[in-house]
């Protein structure tokens, strides 16, 4: 028996391209089936400018698995939480965190919620995100590397036949857009906490700006409507420990990476084949496991930045010498 606990929905989630990995980790979980959805559109690859003026495509079709997708998030978690309640999972929206005590095989989770019994569990799963409650609950740290902020638009009437995810370095930051189905859009701007404006307004001042004079995202923008704004987290963090007896968190709740890594979904899909099934890692294992995989991660994010030698100042200065 499976309960899933959460908070209701608010925003749409931001993050929407799947490359080949991601798609065959969905696969290999037999869940493939939710990119025929009408909210997802194929892609051919990214389109980057980085490094220096010149326009980068890179296809997919030349990559081990060749498909690729820009996925609406908020109709890819709905097929999700549909399919899992068929599959007999229980769900249950929460006000405030449940109080969780006992351990391994014996979990006790109080709802606080009138007319919720409390419920136990033999073993606990973290996807709450960035903020990794039930880790920190358990006593873990999360650690953050950086305060890399993502200033998030949605568009609609942006028509393009082409679902590359697009990506440009600027002068304080970068920006990516992905192409949606409907003639929807998501452009992102990527800067540091400390450099930002005080206020939403503003802050939407600044990133429809930066958009603007992207070439890549600023040509899909031209004449759309912005819809919707949206200030988060995006720097790197990890999560120590991030697993134990009994519990594991997954996700961006194990670890969480730079957008510019792509990679955000991906490592939540194979995070679940190493944490429950057949396949499941024992605590110790995992925890080595994930460790080699951020210390990966942060030393190809260093190669990353430091390609781009055009820029200097606050923003890419640390990132081009770390």
């Amino acid at each position: 028996a499976v309960a899933v606990l959460g908070r209701a929905q608010g925003l749409p989630p931001v993050g929407e391209y799947l490359p080949p990995e991601g798609v065959a980790a969905l696969a290999a979980l037999g869940l493939d089936g939710v990119l025929r959805s009408a909210g997802h559109r194929p892609s051919r690859g990214t389109v980057s400018i980085w490094g220096n003026d010149t326009t980068v495509r890179r296809d997919v079709l030349m990559q081990p698995g060749g498909r690729a997708f820009c996925v609406d998030r908020r109709a890819l978690e709905a097929d999700l939480r549909r399919m899992a309640g068929e599959a007999g999972a229980v769900a249950q929206t929460l006000s405030v965190p449940p109080v969780v005590t006992g351990g391994a095989g014996a979990w006790q989770l109080d709802l606080l919620c009138a007319g919720c019994a409390p419920l136990t569990a033999r073993f606990l799963i973290d996807a709450t995100g960035r903020a990794a409650w039930l880790a920190r609950a358990l006593g873990a740290r999360v650690t953050r590397c950086d305060d890399l902020t993502a200033l998030a638009l949605f568009w609609s009437g942006a028509p393009t036949e082409d679902a590359a995810l697009r990506s440009e370095s600027l002068p304080d930051g970068w920006c990516y857009a992905a192409p949606l189905s409907g003639e929807r859009l998501v452009a992102v701007f990527l800067t540091p906490a400390a450099a930002l404006p005080r206020g939403a307004a503003a802050r939407r001042a600044l990133a429809l700006e930066r958009i603007s004079e992207s070439r890549l995202a600023g040509g899909l923008c031209a004449g759309a409507r912005p819809e919707g704004f949206r200030a988060m987290a995006a720097g790197s963090q990890v999560t120590e420990p991030s697993c134990g007896p009994g519990w594991a968190a997954i996700g961006d709740a194990a670890m969480a990476f730079d957008p510019l890594a792509s990679a955000g979904m991906t490592k939540a899909l194979l995070d679940i084949r190493e944490t429950v099934g057949d396949r499941a890692l024992a605590p110790d294992a995992l925890a080595v496991r994930r460790r080699d995989r951020f210390a990966a991660y942060l030393a190809e994010l260093s190669d990353v930045y430091a390609a781009e030698q055009r820029f200097g100042g606050p923003f890419w200065t640390p990132r081009q010498s770390s």
